[in-house]
C-alpha cells in the first residue's frame, strides 16, 4: 500500500507528531482562506477528500466545520492518531497517492491536497493529480497547493534541508492540463514560514475539475 517514496515521508513525519501542527499554528492564513472558499462552493454534506491531512488541523476540521462530509488519508500513523483524536468526526484512512488505493476509500466530489506535491519532478507532479483525478466524480474540484520556486535550490524545512524542484505557476498549469484536468485558475498567495523561520515563501494555488463524459455523437438521420 505504501510506496518507498511514501515510507520515507512517514518516517519523517512520525518523528515530527506535533511538532509540525505547532510550528505552522496561526501560520496558514492563505490556506483556510482557500478551504474557505472551497467550501462555499460545496454544498453542504459534500463528500471531500483531504489527501496529506497530517493531524487533521486546519483543513480537515475546517471542512467539517462546514458540514462536508470529509475523509482524511496520511502515509503516517502517528499524524492520524492525532488527527483521529482532534477531529473525531471525520474518517481518516492510512493511504500513499503513489501506493495502492485502500479498498472501499471511494470517490469525492472534491479533493483536497496541499503541500503533499510540493518539489515533484515533473512526471512524478502530474501522475500525482491524475491520481488525485481518479478520486474525484466527473465534474469534481480539485484543490491542490504547493510552494512556487522560481530556480531549483536547497530549502529548508522544521530544521532539515533538501535539494527543491523548479515549480512555477506556468509549470503547475501545464502539469494539469497533462493531466488531462480543466483548468480554472492558477492564483499565487503569500505563506507564512514555520515558527522559527524565515522568509516567507508563496504558494501556487491549482483550482481545476475533472473532465465531464463527453455525450455520444449522434449520426445524421438520413434524408427521406
Amino acid at each position: 500500500m505504501i510506496s518507498p517514496e511514501g515510507a520515507r515521508v512517514a518516517r519523517i513525519f512520525d518523528g515530527l507528531g506535533m511538532e509540525f501542527e505547532h510550528a505552522f499554528a496561526g501560520r496558514k492564513q492563505a490556506q483556510t482562506d482557500a478551504v474557505e472558499e472551497l467550501s462555499r462552493r460545496l454544498r453542504p454534506g459534500s463528500r471531500v477528500l483531504d489527501v496529506g491531512c497530517a493531524t487533521g488541523r486546519p483543513t480537515t476540521e475546517q471542512l467539517c466545520a462546514k458540514g462536508m462530509e470529509v475523509t482524511g488519508t496520511d502515509v503516517s500513523e502517528v499524524m492520524l492518531a492525532h488527527a483521529r483524536r482532534q477531529v473525531p468526526q471525520a474518517r481518516f484512512v492510512l493511504a500513499d497517492l503513489f501506493g495502492d488505493v485502500p479498498a472501499g476509500l471511494g470517490v469525492y466530489d472534491a479533493v483536497v491536497c496541499l503541500f503533499c506535491l510540493v518539489d515533484e519532478p515533473e512526471h512524478s507532479f502530474v501522475e500525482g493529480l491524475r491520481r488525485l483525478a481518479a478520486l474525484a466524480v466527473p465534474g469534481g474540484a480539485l484543490l491542490v497547493a504547493v510552494l512556487e520556486r522560481r530556480e531549483p535550490e536547497d530549502a529548508r524545512f522544521l530544521g532539515r534541508t533538501y535539494p527543491a524542484v523548479r515549480c512555477r505557476r506556468e509549470d503547475v498549469r501545464r502539469y494539469a492540463r497533462l493531466a488531462g484536468l480543466e483548468v480554472e485558475r492558477v492564483e499565487v498567495r503569500a505563506e507564512d514560514p514555520p515558527d522559527g523561520e524565515v522568509p516567507s515563501e508563496r504558494g501556487l494555488y491549482l483550482w481545476a475539475k475533472t473532465p465531464l463524459p463527453r455525450p455520444p455523437a449522434h449520426s445524421a438521420r438520413p434524408a427521406r
